[in-house]
């Protein structure tokens, strides 16, 4: 099942890549890699190619890492510049949000459909599927024609050229401590909620838990070059839990789709039976991801951000 995680897509645009080089500072790294990240998302939507779907996969993914930069570095940048370029990154994806969702539905009923093979005849939710591709298509040309790719377009333009503003000149490796704490914290609290006896297995906080792991991985990414075998498994073993939990996260906002729209079956038997399904795949993805989370949550917040003290140390220097 497909999950809006990350793309495989190569790079449009020659870079130093989303890892922060050991002979760099963190300034210089953390402005360069948000250039790269912002003019890749830039060259995306300006000239998607063959392929809209995916050019807005890449350029959303691109975004989000841009976020996760300001993240990693927060305590250097200040919270006021902090909400500010985060809130301008996260308004260009909501642009970005309806064309991306709705193609996941497609996918995530085609899924579904797959996974229940065995219980589900041929010709089960192929109607609603194609409807699904309709509501895609209208939604995809919205984008793409009417304005709100030249308007993402303009909003990241303007928020580009703040970037070698970001106040950076504290950040040093304790901010990168700090900030990798903070993420695994939030994923660390985050996974306790969704799993906690009463209450547990909701929605909600398996979205915040997804959010964070996301970050977390992207954190891993960054650091990788401090000790790239170690770093690359870990970022590998989270990647699979942000997939997991956004298959997750895809089964909701379908179930949300099918619930709020009037025209995807001509009886409520299709969608009610859809939503059914829905549901109990994504409870037993929940119940199955607790064993992976508790392995890369093992450590408390201090003891994870005192373990990457170490390694930063021992590979960049004190």
């Amino acid at each position: 099942m497909q999950s809006d995680t990350d793309s495989d897509a190569p790079d449009e645009i020659p870079s130093g890549g989303y890892r922060l080089g050991l002979a760099e500072t963190v300034a210089e790294g953390v402005h360069r890699m948000a250039r790269e990240e912002v003019d890749g998302a830039l060259a995306r939507l300006r000239d998607p190619r063959y392929d809209a779907n995916e050019a807005l996969h890449d350029a959303r993914t691109r975004l989000r890492k841009v976020r996760a930069l300001l993240r990693l570095a927060q305590d250097a940048i200040g919270i006021e510049v902090f909400e500010t370029e985060d809130a301008a990154y996260k308004q260009a994806l909501k642009l970005l949000d309806p064309a991306r969702e709705s193609y996941v539905a497609v996918r995530t009923v085609e899924s579904l459909r797959g996974d229940f093979t065995e219980v589900l005849r041929p010709s089960a939710f192929v109607d609603l599927q194609a409807r699904l591709e309709e509501r895609h298509h209208r939604i995809l040309r919205h984008t793409l024609r009417e304005g709100v790719v030249p308007e993402a377009i303009i909003q990241l333009e303007t928020a580009r050229g703040r970037i070698d503003g970001w106040p950076l000149e504290l950040a040093d490796d304790r901010v990168l401590e700090r900030g990798l704490r903070r993420a695994y914290e939030r994923g660390y609290a985050s996974m306790a909620r969704a799993y906690e006896p009463e209450g547990g297995l909701a929605g909600r906080a398996f979205r915040l838990w997804r959010r964070e792991a996301r970050y977390l991985w992207f954190h891993y990414r960054v650091i990788a070059g401090a000790w790239p075998p170690v770093f690359e498994a870990m970022a590998d073993e989270q990647l699979r839990l942000s997939h997991e939990l956004g298959v997750g996260k895809d089964l909701g906002d379908l179930i949300r789709i099918v619930r709020d729209a009037d025209d995807l079956a001509d009886s409520q038997w299709p969608l009610l039976a859809l939503t059914g399904l829905a549901r109990e795949r994504r409870k037993y993805l929940w119940q199955g991801l607790r064993s992976l989370g508790t392995r890369l949550y093992a450590d408390t917040p201090d003891a994870f951000r005192d373990r990457m003290r170490r390694i930063l140390q021992a590979a960049r220097g004190s």
